[in-house]
């Protein structure tokens, strides 16, 4: 059996403002990368470590649609940390989750953090 040669790239999210989405990533570690203006969006990277993402700021955004909680496509963006209480402490700090946003602990040792970005996509951080 042949195998591709394919390996992770990057993921693409749609933004309705690029410079709070980009202030929020930068909070979760991410660096600024390469911007292309084109006629009608702007396509921002931001990089951290190996991984990309692809932000979509178009210049006439649609509001996002209340979707309900098991709709098809892309669920979250998870991260992986070895320390989730000083991630948790720092996001806190930098105002990046909210006062009713708490880690989750589940059964097995799993320690997990979710909250959602300025669009309200889901940010998933796991405990490695």
């Amino acid at each position: 059996m042949n195998m591709m040669d394919l390996r992770p790239d990057h993921i693409g999210v749609v933004v309705s403002d690029l410079e709070r989405s980009k202030a929020f990533y930068r909070a979760l570690g991410f660096s600024d990368g390469a911007e292309r203006v084109m006629s009608d969006k702007t396509l921002s990277f931001m990089r951290l470590g190996e991984f990309e993402i692809e932000l979509f700021a178009y210049n006439q955004p649609v509001s996002a649609a209340e979707l309900p909680e098991h709709a098809l496509g892309f669920k979250h963006l998870a991260l992986e940390t070895q320390d989730i209480d000083a991630v948790f402490a720092e996001l806190r700090q930098a105002e990046v989750i909210d006062e009713d946003i708490a880690i989750r602990e589940l059964p097995g040792g799993w320690r997990l953090l979710f909250f959602p970005d300025p669009d309200g996509m889901e940010i998933e951080i796991k405990q490695a």
